[in-house]
């Protein structure tokens, strides 16, 4: 694969970031009407309820497929130096985040009644996030390990928080809707460092 492959993989994952951002905004910055307010059939553009029920669905499987996307060009891109462990748990990160897509779009296109697909998303993404988490990890432990040291920092450090927060919702402390922040941030933050290593392509020959 070209280095020019790599190159446009790394403003996917950048695009995926922005992404993930817009949908922590919360619904009270957006205009009226809100979600509780009557209820509103043809919501305007740009409207609370039409970023809800729209803008949301959208931008979330969009940067789920641009965070697989990129993922697979970073372990396109280093696959022969990495350690048979570290690919096992790169591949088992990449399942995880294809399963995820897969639930994503499952429970964005159910209808209001479809419990059984609902339910199928929901056994899916139980499935998914500890792959995700467990594979991140071990994928940027590999690179911690080695002179990848901010490669691996940002593949491991979000799955980290993400299992702190999955671990004190067990627990029972509750955390407020701005408490996404706490998951999407790190997310966001793991896609532009991802995103810029592939861009300038540090890891690789100008063509493998």
């Amino acid at each position: 694969m070209s280095r020019r492959v790599y190159r446009i993989a790394g403003p996917l994952l950048g695009l995926s970031a922005v992404c993930l951002l817009i949908t922590a905004v919360p619904l009270e910055l957006w205009p009226t009407p809100r979600p509780g307010d009557s209820y509103v059939f043809n919501p305007p553009t740009f409207s609370a309820i039409w970023v809800q029920r729209t803008l949301r669905p959208g931008l979330i499987i969009s940067a789920n497929a641009l965070v697989f996307v990129g993922l697979g060009a970073l372990f396109r891109r280093d696959r022969d130096s990495l350690s048979r462990l570290q690919g096992a748990f790169a591949l088992g990160a990449l399942f995880g985040t294809g399963a995820c897509l897969l639930g994503t779009l499952l429970f964005t296109t159910a209808s209001t009644n479809d419990i059984g697909r609902e339910l199928t998303a929901l056994l899916i993404w139980a499935l998914a996030i500890p792959l995700i988490i467990i594979g991140l990890g071990g994928w940027g432990a590999g690179y911690l390990r080695s002179e990848s040291a901010r490669l691996g920092a940002a593949l491991t450090g979000p799955p980290v928080l993400a299992a702190a927060v999955l671990g004190l919702s067990v627990a029972g402390v509750g955390f407020s809707p701005a408490g996404r922040l706490l998951l999407i941030v790190p997310t966001s933050g793991m896609a532009l460092v991802v995103g810029y290593d592939l861009w300038t392509d540090d890891n690789t020959a100008a063509d493998r």
